[in-house]
């Protein structure tokens, strides 16, 4: 059976639909057609985004109300965030994919269940099937296909938020952008505010000097057989992992990062003229921790190469700068590497670590656009991802701050498209200064995972 098919049998399970609608924006724009840079080529063939935000609400809180108050919202939000609401087409006769806004609009689906949101909020462990019938499908097997859908969801005690978002249309940056401009609409009658200027999402502020030529050389490079969207990744097998979640608070951090930097004085006090070491931040500390872990956890040792991916936001790091405004991808993966697996073990296996990303970040802020060609992605595309950690979204996502409709901060915000056994996903807590960390692993391995990250 496949995933999509897979998928639609556990939704069937879990939530009952009640109607489907489609949400157009309150204004159309003039625009009717964004090209697609080489930023966002690649992400063609990856399974949506997929978020779960659960909120807890009282008797007053009447669900279709609710649900009329979001849709209102998400229309005055799409006005200005056109291309979220267009649909993603490819051009045979020059080979180009691009996002048409000609009819633009977004499938809002109503459903309701029995489950309780309480439990769903609390319990460590993910209720996959659960939280997989939560988020609306967005089927992009074959184009042309829509790029974002929503769905609200009646639960036990309140109410389900679900938003499925084709990466090929924005990053994460983007996407949690989005998120605080629809809460403003919703808690404050604007997506527009003074804190929240308008996005943009003209393609020519990515420069490049063969940047178009370099777009549609990976559009061919991750899908050949348009419009079929065929990817080289199998996906089926990525909701059978474990998924758990854990919560560190302000302390637990600065006591991490206290470590790392600790052993790195210690050992650049014995090295003579060593320079002094630079102090980890809080994600370079967390990438250190979860990637040690995962060595740990999954008994890799004495001749494993291991490594640990994760995104860059580049748009203060281009010439030009893009603005944080802008509504599309402007990220690139960075990779740390390690050739010997036994390195990270022991002591001084965390400051191994921690040293190897803050390289990997250095070499990406010395040239940004030099992990952005078709032979860097292909490279990415031969490594060993059983023995690859991935280290989603950045601890700077507020994700619960964003999510505020006006009946309160979620109870919790979950990634349910988590793809790789070896995933974290990092975002800001619930609490002043907590970080959300978000697992995905093969069961046998998140027991001593966890001791890792906890212990």
């Amino acid at each position: 059976m496949g995933e999509a098919s897979s998928d639609a049998a556990a939704k069937a399970a879990a939530v009952r639909a009640v109607s489907v609608s489609r949400v157009a924006p309150s204004v159309l724009g003039e625009v009717q057609r964004v090209e697609l840079s080489f930023f966002d080529s690649p992400w063609v063939v990856l399974p949506p985004i997929q978020r779960v935000f659960l909120y807890e609400l009282g008797d007053a809180d009447g669900f279709p109300t609710v649900v009329e108050r979001l849709k209102r919202a998400l229309a005055d939000t799409l006005a200005h965030y056109l291309p979220l609401a267009g649909m993603l087409e490819y051009a045979v006769e020059t080979g180009d994919a691009f996002v048409d806004c000609t009819h633009a609009g977004v499938a809002f689906l109503e459903a309701e269940g029995d489950m309780d949101v309480q439990r769903l909020a609390g319990d460590e462990a993910h209720d996959i099937l659960a939280f997989l019938s939560l988020v609306p499908e967005l089927d992009a097997r074959v184009l042309p296909a829509p790029v974002l859908s929503v769905q609200a969801t009646r639960l036990s005690g309140g109410l389900a938020v679900g938003l499925s978002v084709h990466h090929v249309v924005a990053d994460g940056r983007a996407v949690w952008r989005f998120m605080e401009a629809w809460s403003s609409a919703s808690r404050e009658g604007s997506p527009v505010t003074k804190v929240l200027g308008p996005p943009h999402y003209g393609r020519e502020v990515i420069q490049h000097p063969n940047g178009d030529e370099l777009a549609r050389d990976m559009l061919k490079t991750v899908a050949p057989n348009l419009p079929v969207v065929r990817g080289q990744y199998d996906f089926s097998q990525r909701f059978l992992r474990a998924r758990r979640t854990f919560y560190l608070g302000a302390d637990d951090i600065q006591s991490l990062r206290r470590r790392i930097d600790d052993l790195a004085s210690d050992e650049s006090a014995t090295g003579g003229d060593a320079p002094k070491p630079k102090p980890v931040s809080t994600f370079v500390a967390l990438a250190a921790l979860s990637w040690t872990a995962f060595v740990r956890s999954k008994g890799l040792g004495a001749g494993d190469d291991t490594y640990l991916m994760f995104l860059a936001d580049l748009r203060s790091r281009l010439d030009p700068p893009v603005s944080e405004a802008y509504l599309g991808n402007c990220v690139r993966a960075c990779l740390a590497s390690c050739a010997d697996a036994a390195d990270l073990l022991g002591q001084s296996g965390i400051l191994r670590a921690a040293r190897a990303v803050q390289a990997a970040v250095a070499e990406m802020e010395a040239a940004p656009l030099s992990g952005t060609d078709k032979g860097w992605m292909q490279m990415l595309m031969r490594l060993p991802f059983q023995r690859m950690t991935n280290v989603a979204a950045s601890p700077r996502f507020r994700a619960y701050e964003a999510a505020d409709f006006g009946f309160g901060k979620p109870a919790r915000v979950e990634l349910v498209s988590m793809n790789h056994d070896g995933e974290m996903v990092l975002v800001g807590g619930r609490r002043d200064g907590e970080v959300q960390a978000s697992v995905s692993i093969d069961p046998a391995h998140m027991d001593a995972f966890k001791a890792c990250i906890l212990g």
